[in-house]
């Protein structure tokens, strides 16, 4: 009874704290519907972004959380994808697994990668160097790679494997759904983020696999999941399915991972393909190494 009644108070303080000037970053911070939303300047990216974190019921700041980082699809958080901070919420993850769960906003189209010349357009470093610590130094967390991770579809789903691949130490998991893996050429605004096509293949997930393989083979880290648009109407250059050349290629390089090729829903987010994704990368973060 002593732990629920101090984690009540500290829960209580926090949430008192969260106030417009809260942070000394030059952000503030207000509470709409149970999700605390930041809003914060930064030098990777140009005006002020938002920074939403949905908390357990029984948050307590003696406790370390793992957080589940949903990478957006689009700029903003209610658009033509939807929210998946949101779905999420509907879902109760955030209390079924006792996650810490954070989505951030963007300036320009995500695509997770840092331009070659405009150092206002870093996303990558945006999610690494500045949204992780941000939370890290508010909230509750594990603050190590085995707390942090990447969850996301199409762009997001590109972003998630990207993420973890380009930082293998700084990320412990990431589960992708329907998500391209396979782009050798610039798509969908992809230009504005990368600026060169050599910058791209600094982050391309196919080409980092085998970069960065010698990280994944201890333990499976990534769940690779669904091919509806990405696998059937848009195509990988060769002509296949994203999702079923990603897996075939992380087999090759012998990278331990999840694959899931059974989840077909709406191209958005919904709890349809989001559940069971979430499960397996959550088993995964319960699962020991093999030796």
């Amino acid at each position: 009874m002593k732990w629920i009644v101090t984690c009540s108070i500290l829960l209580v303080m926090a949430l008192g704290a969260r106030a417009p000037g809260l942070d000394t970053t030059g952000s503030t911070a207000t509470v709409r519907d149970g999700v605390t939303i930041h809003t914060v300047e930064t030098p990777y990216q140009k005006g002020r972004q938002e920074i939403r974190v949905l908390l357990p019921d029984d948050y307590c700041d003696e406790k370390p959380y793992a957080v589940l980082y949903v990478l957006p699809v689009e700029r903003g958080f209610e658009r033509k994808y939807g929210y998946g901070l949101g779905v999420f919420g509907q879902m109760n993850v955030h209390n079924r697994y006792g996650l810490i769960v954070v989505q951030m906003g963007f300036e320009k189209e995500p695509w997770f990668g840092d331009h070659a010349t405009d150092p206002q357009t870093r996303q990558a470093s945006y999610v690494k160097e500045f949204v992780v610590p941000f939370i890290e130094t508010r909230y509750a967390t594990m603050g190590r790679p085995e707390g942090r991770l990447l969850f996301g579809f199409s762009k997001s789903g590109w972003g998630a494997f990207s993420l973890i691949l380009t930082y293998p130490e700084f990320f412990g998991w990431a589960a992708s759904w329907d998500a391209p893996m396979f782009l050798t050429r610039f798509h969908y605004r992809m230009a504005p983020i990368y600026g060169t096509l050599e910058q791209l293949n600094a982050y391309r997930p196919d080409l980092l696999a085998s970069r960065r393989k010698a990280h994944f083979r201890k333990k499976a880290r990534l769940v690779l999941a669904g091919e509806r648009d990405w696998g059937k109407s848009i195509p990988t250059p060769h002509g296949g399915s994203h999702t079923v050349e990603m897996h075939k290629l992380l087999a090759r390089e012998g990278i331990r991972h999840v694959y899931i090729n059974s989840l077909n829903a709406p191209h958005r987010w919904h709890k349809a393909w989001m559940g069971p994704a979430l499960e397996a990368l959550m088993a995964l973060t319960q699962a020991k190494a093999s030796r």
